[in-house]
């Protein structure tokens, strides 16, 4: 029995793809990962980095045929183009004027450019003066004994919190003062 040691074809893409990571990659950690696992990949055939890179096979080396490109692709494969250099500054750009922008907000609120627009809109609300407004507690008295309205709603009507609505729902019973 033998052991096939060629390097394959899928060895190939998946030691290219380690080496295309291990140059693009902005983390040292994973470009040093992936450098040591396509040494690995190559040490396993007895081939050192730049041999391993310049393997062709014995398959494509009879006879390499030529792919016709797939429209829309820039790759011979069909793999979609990946984004140019352009795309990806323009992004950083858009990235930095988005930060530049809420910089710019925050010192302005700091600086408290925003305090006087609020201010005006409070102005120009009618202020409401309705002196004739019951008691709460009087009018969840009320509310508990003339409506079938629940014990959170009453809480709303009269802005009482729950537990005050409850403590009165609770004195309006027989016999709670004797």
């Amino acid at each position: 029995m033998t052991i096939n040691t060629e390097f394959t074809s899928r060895e190939r893409e998946r030691f290219r793809n380690l080496l295309e990571l291990a140059e693009s990659s902005k983390f040292d950690g994973e470009r040093t990962n992936a450098m040591a696992a396509a040494t690995r990949l190559a040490a396993k055939h007895g081939l050192s980095l730049e041999e391993a890179a310049r393997y062709q096979g014995q398959e494509a080396q009879k006879t390499q045929p030529k792919t016709r490109r797939q429209p829309g692709t820039s790759d011979p494969f069909g793999y979609p183009a990946r984004a140019t250099t352009a795309d990806v500054s323009h992004a950083a750009r858009m990235a930095e004027e988005k930060q530049r922008w809420k910089d710019a907000v925050d010192q302005a609120r700091q600086r408290g450019l925003d305090k006087s627009e609020k201010s005006r809109a409070g102005a120009d609300r009618p202020k409401r003066f309705n002196r004739s407004r019951r008691n709460p507690m009087a009018h969840a008295t009320v509310l508990l004994k003339e409506t079938q309205l629940s014990l959170h709603e009453i809480a709303d009507i009269s802005g009482l919190d729950i537990y005050a609505v409850v403590g009165v729902k609770l004195k309006m019973r027989n016999g709670a003062w004797r």
